[in-house]
């Protein structure tokens, strides 16, 4: 053990290892961080908008304009999808160009020509396990992750044991559209789980995976010397979580790839680890924050089920702050949003608020930051159908618009588009 385990981010006295680790992430050399942001371009810019997608079906993307002088939200354009491909999870490529989604059994690929001129191209099934696809089984796609440095592949994850232990690896036509099933690679075959995965900011060498079934953290390295295909995932390692109920569900990472944050799901946290530069690998630095405020009862009395899941966690723009949110398993509770201010190089500082959310979140209430101003973060639930757009200002939260959209399944993650 490096640290006496702590659940408030005190640490504890370091091995020498983990020690020289921190110390020389946290070292006095000029911040990537700030260097990054210095001259970034501020132009006046009001009306923003925002793409999301449903649980259930029927499929559809909703397209919503925020207004950030006005501060109003309104829907502009429900796209009509496949109806039994609705999204869960989707993403942009690197030039917002496409949508990638999660899409039931399949992994769904849309041309986006403007904020409301969005086209189905391509849906392709989920790769590795012939059973994975089989209506008889509950296994859905559930996660994917678009590179954003080249090769512009897409990183695929069905999620439900036990027929979701490979990861999906596809390639992309010039225009930006799915295009080839290039590899499958495993996981724990009958026990994994990803739901989460991020790729090291600054070079996107490494590929960092959420294993929440099997209770730990994999790394694959990109451009694998053993293929021929640069897109191509070498296992590298994993680590177990640091406690057995915490199955970790979410990754995010600081600019700097120095500090990765882990949110557990069982265990209402997030951890706070150290990249180790020589192996890649996440060390963990036995800091650790809440996700549900501390003295909430865990399970439910008369089930015995656990009360919370936490969800999500994104590092904002600048790389100052991160914001992480909890759901509830009882509609009559409240779920939670957290932020943390985080150092120049990504350790955490200190966490600076834990506010209830709005609804339980049901699925979702899934937070997600602007990617060009640390202002404003949307959140999404599918309790009731809400997206909420909060304004972080002074290191406080406040809620500034909201909009319920009474469609089957809405509210499942939110995507800036401008």
């Amino acid at each position: 053990m490096l640290f006496s385990s702590t659940r408030r981010g005190r640490i504890a006295k370091p091995s020498v290892l983990l020690a020289g680790l921190i110390q020389r992430h946290l070292g006095s050399c000029p911040s990537a961080v700030s260097a990054r942001h210095s001259n970034y371009p501020r132009r006046k810019m009001p009306l923003h908008h925002l793409m999301i997608g449903t649980w259930t079906p029927p499929g559809a993307i909703f397209t919503v304009q925020f207004d950030d002088e006005k501060l109003e939200l309104k829907l502009v354009k429900r796209t009509e999808i496949p109806h039994d491909e609705p999204i869960s999870w989707m993403n942009f490529d690197h030039a917002r160009k496409n949508i990638y989604g999660a899409a039931m059994k399949k992994w769904s690929s849309f041309a986006v020509k403007s904020p409301t001129e969005i086209v189905h191209e391509v849906s392709h099934p989920m790769g590795g396990d012939p059973k994975a696809n089989s209506p008889d089984t509950n296994t859905r796609a559930i996660f994917l992750l678009p590179a954003t440095k080249p090769p512009y592949a897409v990183y695929c994850n069905p999620f439900y044991k036990p027929h979701a232990g490979y990861g999906n690896v596809f390639s992309v036509t010039e225009t930006g559209r799915l295009a080839e099933n290039v590899q499958n690679y495993p996981y724990l075959v009958g026990e994994t789980g990803i739901h989460g995965m991020v790729f090291d900011p600054p070079t996107e060498t490494f590929l960092y995976s959420a294993d929440l079934s099997a209770n730990r953290l994999w790394v694959h390295r990109r451009h694998n010397p053993d293929s021929a295909d640069p897109s191509h995932l070498k296992l590298i390692g994993s680590v177990e979580a640091p406690d057995p109920g915490d199955h970790p569900r979410w990754v995010a990472m600081h600019p700097t790839g120095n500090y990765l944050y882990a949110l557990m799901e069982a265990g209402n946290r997030i951890c706070e680890y150290v990249i180790d530069p020589s192996t890649a690998m996440p060390v963990y630095t036995h800091r650790s924050f809440p996700l549900v405020p501390p003295g909430m009862p865990p399970r439910d009395k008369a089930t015995g089920k656990g009360l919370y899941r936490s969800d999500v966690c994104e590092v904002s723009s600048s790389g100052r702050y991160l914001f992480a949110s909890a759901r509830s398993n009882d509609f009559s509770l409240t779920g939670y949003m957290a932020a943390f201010r985080l150092g120049e190089r990504g350790n955490i500082e200190q966490q600076l608020c834990l506010n209830p959310t709005p609804t339980s979140g049901g699925h979702s209430n899934a937070v997600r930051p602007c990617p060009w101003s640390d202002e404003w973060v949307a959140m999404t639930d599918d309790e009731q159908g809400w997206i909420e757009m909060f304004r972080w200002e002074g290191e406080f939260l406040a809620r500034v618009a909201r909009l319920r959209i009474p469609e089957p399944g809405f509210g499942m993650n939110a995507i800036w588009y401008d």
